[in-house]
């Protein structure tokens, strides 16, 4: 008999074979990935960890709002306004470079930011930062619109609101207040500034900017892939910077701008009383918010090169010969050495003759007989060419530097300018050494090497007006903080005081009332109801003129009332022409500003 195998057995083994083999399969396919969990968890998990983490949390920065100036009376100067700012997050921004450039391309052709300006920004901080690194403050809600539409295209493109400086228009008190922009690259190397910081560069904003740079706040957010806000980690809030009172009245400020609208030139108006400026204004101004964000290079050559100079604070970074309103020194040097009283006269006919030389009075055919009120009230040059020479160069240098001329105020603004009052003594250096009587003349008419600023001559009106004290020129009155009360205030310094007696104090004064209020030069500053004491002068200028001839500096200079002075103002015309015809009006309009209600009373019958 012959035995044969089970066709059933056969099949029965390569099932279990096939189901080994799967099982083998299984067991590898199981064991790979158990490895590589245990490799992600393990070995990776720390830095998987961090960069998930990474990918959900934002840190946002929440600016502080910056301290607002306000003016005497509590209207703000400069205030603050939410404003739109083109941020970007560089750990959030697309890793892959060509969707990364692809990105910023979009930014900049939405927004016509140039291309390398974005890409500075975005490596301006490392890629890894959390931090926004601002790119264009100042979004209009069109260009947010723009952003916002193609959000989910710009990963690590933010738009944050911001707190920014609003102004009553773009040039009010430009030079006074000074503008606010980001750190630049000098500043953040002291370490007191983190880059995107925004800092006070000129002005009451950098004299005052440690007070008005409030504490920054932030929040930690959590986000989805989108950079959609998810919830609230932690927060800090931000300190507000701290309130500063000026000594400017807002009111005389735009006043006194409105009336130098088409002038070149500079004006100051001060209390005599205790030096609080009211109003200082120099023209042309700079717009302000064209600093406050990025400057285009051309707009910014223009600026520096325009003819106009509209970054020169003229008020105190200008020098000018005083002409006739340095009379008011000469006389006051004679009077009190003694070598010239009222009574004195002369013959005014036009001209004054020294050796070869041939001096001229502003008035063709000049102005008669004249006796020191007369020549004061008619600004008479021949008078003071002759008395000039009398009371001499070195007395007329040593009572201008009493009146504190060629020396500094001491307001705390950058850049003041000395001025220059010669010294004719000889001996004292190789210029003095050839001083000529010639140039006693000149100075005798406040021309020649005399050079003043308008606010050192705000400061000896000042003087003039309160009897000899020289006050340094004060802007702020106090700071407070939120809930800390005064943390400083300036009460007010003397730096000086012109000795003079009662008697000449009196005579100058009255000078100068009768120069407005009795057929003078400054006639044009008469105001009915308001006493106006005040001083013309017309300075020769030869130097950057506009015809060969030269045009004249017109200067007023005033104070009123005259028997209790509350306020001096200070006109200076650049390339004006004669001081009664240009500044004096000038200085009416500002006048009239301050003493509105008086005036009203007067025309009321009151």
């Amino acid at each position: 008999m012959t035995l044969r195998r089970s066709p059933s057995g056969g099949r029965g083994d390569g099932a279990k074979r096939r189901i080994g083999t799967l099982s083998g399969v299984f067991i590898a396919a199981l064991l790979i990935i158990v490895c590589q969990l245990w490799y992600l968890q393990v070995l990776e998990g720390g830095r998987f960890q961090e960069a998930s983490d990474k990918n959900r949390t934002r840190v946002r920065p929440i600016a502080a709002p910056r301290g607002i100036l306000f003016d005497r009376n509590g209207l703000p100067l400069v205030d603050n306004r939410p404003a739109f700012t083109l941020s970007m997050i560089p750990r959030e921004l697309d890793r892959d470079p060509e969707r990364r450039t692809a990105a910023l391309g979009r930014v900049a052709s939405l927004l016509r930011i140039p291309y390398p300006e974005l890409q500075e920004a975005a490596d301006r901080a490392g890629p890894d930062s959390i931090l926004p690194v601002r790119v264009r403050r100042g979004l209009t809600m069109d260009e947010v619109a723009k952003i916002e539409e193609w959000r989910l295209e710009l990963p690590g493109i933010i738009v944050e609101v911001e707190p920014q400086r609003a102004y009553p228009t773009s040039r009010f008190a430009a030079h006074l207040l000074g503008y606010v922009r980001e750190a630049n690259e000098e500043q953040l190397k002291h370490g007191r500034y983190r880059r995107g910081d925004m800092v006070g560069q000129s002005g009451l904003e950098r004299l005052l900017d440690e007070f008005l740079r409030g504490q920054d706040g932030g929040e930690r957010i959590e986000v989805d892939a989108m950079g959609r806000q998810m919830r609230l980690i932690q927060a800090t809030d931000p300190q507000p910077g701290a309130e500063v009172v000026t000594t400017i009245d807002r009111r005389v400020q735009e006043a006194a701008e409105r009336a130098m609208e088409g002038h070149a030139g500079a004006v100051v108006v001060m209390d005599p009383r205790n030096g609080d400026i009211l109003a200082l204004v120099s023209t042309p101004a700079f717009q302000i918010d064209q600093f406050t964000g990025t400057i285009d290079p051309e707009a910014w050559r223009r600026i520096v090169q325009d003819p106009e100079h509209p970054l020169l604070n003229r008020t105190i970074q200008s020098q000018y010969a005083p002409g006739s309103v340095f009379k008011i020194v000469v006389a006051a040097a004679g009077l009190q050495e003694g070598t010239l009283t009222p009574g004195d006269r002369t013959y005014c006919t036009g001209e004054f003759h020294l050796g070869k030389w041939t001096f001229k009075d502003w008035k063709q055919g000049g102005h008669g007989h004249v006796d020191l009120l007369g020549a004061i009230r008619q600004s008479c040059n021949i008078f003071f060419y002759e008395k000039g020479l009398k009371i001499g160069g070195t007395a007329i240098a040593r009572y201008a530097r009493a009146f504190g001329f060629g020396t500094a105020t001491q307001i705390d603004l950058p850049g003041e300018r000395l001025g220059l009052i010669p010294d004719p003594r000889p001996g004292r250096d190789r210029r003095a050494a050839t001083w000529y009587a010639g140039e006693t003349v000149n100075m005798s008419i406040g021309q020649g090497r005399v050079l003043v600023t308008p606010m050192q001559v705000a400061r000896f009106m000042g003087a003039v007006a309160n009897g000899g004290v020289l006050w340094k020129p004060r802007l702020v009155q106090r700071i407070e903080r939120p809930g800390r009360g005064v943390v400083w205030h300036d009460p007010g310094t003397v730096t000086g005081h012109v000795e003079l007696s009662p008697m000449v104090w009196a005579f100058l004064r009255h000078s100068l009332w009768s120069v407005v209020n009795e057929g003078g030069t400054g006639g044009g500053a008469r105001i009915p109801g308001v006493d106006v004491a005040g001083k013309t002068g017309t300075a020769q200028m030869i130097a950057k003129s506009r015809s060969d001839r030269g045009q004249d500096h017109a200067w007023f200079a005033a104070f009123a009332p005259v028997r209790d002075p509350e306020v001096v103002v200070v006109v200076l015309v650049e390339r004006g022409g004669k001081g009664g015809q240009v500044a004096a009006p000038v200085a009416k309009k500002v006048l009239e500003s301050i003493f509105l209600e008086k005036i009203a009373s007067v025309g009321l019958g009151g």
